[in-house]
């Protein structure tokens, strides 16, 4: 059987494009960065502190024979992500394509939750794609073109039982993603997202979450989690040209949990 790991055959359609992948240092992020790379992009390959990952997910995408770079940044830092996009244009010659994966999650039922852990969570996945997609749009601007892919979550569409802040921060990456697709598509610039379901990452924790998370998957229309390369090729989909009359729209990757989310109560 064919699994989207097992085909290999290098693609062209992000060729001669630069993308700023960040949260590219293990799981999703790094599968996404990979798979950008074997399409033909070069790939800026961000992480927050974890250069060790970020170096581990450099070798990988340029195993395809891409430009890679790596770069340490906090994506809730205005002049840090400006300064990361200044950088990326100078190493590389410019920035067509910025994948906002950069996440926290930190769950608790709301009666339990502490303040500075919902705070944390909405800096990281919500002030963090505000503030890289900014730095990026600017660029994009001056150029006439340019594609966002967000990362949002299936928590995003609906609630989950414990999900504290994660799912209401997933949902204002929604609500951000269809605001930036308004306000610059004049400049050329398109802004999709990516809602991922249950995903096997390995290097994430997810083993330690398995037995919770085997009753969620057993509920799903499909019956199994995603990969990260689901994922990932979803988002190189939304960046290439092959989706150039799509703005403003989010990918539910989840094996149609969304759909059947009734079945969870």
């Amino acid at each position: 059987m064919t699994t989207p790991e097992s085909a290999s055959s290098i693609g062209t359609r992000l060729s001669g494009r630069v993308a700023v992948v960040t949260g590219a240092a293990r799981g999703i992020g790094r599968a996404i960065a990979v798979e950008i790379a074997r399409e033909g992009g070069a790939v800026a390959v961000v992480a927050g502190t974890d250069a060790a990952g970020a170096a581990e997910t450099a070798a990988l995408a340029a195993a395809h024979g891409a430009p890679v770079h790596t770069y340490l940044a906090d994506v809730t830092d205005r002049a840090g992500t400006e300064a990361l996009m200044a950088r990326v244009i100078a190493d590389f010659g410019g920035l067509d394509i910025l994948v906002n994966n950069a996440g926290l999650g930190r769950q608790a039922p709301l009666l339990e939750l502490a303040e500075e852990d919902w705070e944390a969570v909405f800096r990281v996945n919500t002030k963090g794609a505000f503030l890289a997609g900014v730095a990026a749009a600017r660029h994009m601007k001056a150029a006439g073109r340019g594609s966002i892919v967000n990362i949002a979550g299936a928590s995003a569409h609906r609630s989950y039982p414990g999900a504290g802040a994660y799912g209401p921060a997933k949902a204002a990456v929604v609500s951000l993603t269809r605001q930036m697709a308004l306000e610059w598509a004049d400049y050329g610039i398109r802004v999709n997202g990516v809602s991922p379901g249950p995903i096997r990452e390995p290097g994430t924790g997810w083993e330690a979450r398995e037995p919770a998370l085997a009753t969620e998957v057993a509920r799903l229309p499909l019956k199994r989690a995603g990969s990260p390369t689901e994922v990932a090729r979803a988002v190189t989909y939304l960046a290439s040209n092959d989706a150039a009359y799509m703005t403003g729209q989010m990918l539910i990757v989840d094996g149609g949990g969304v759909e059947t989310w009734y079945l969870s109560l």
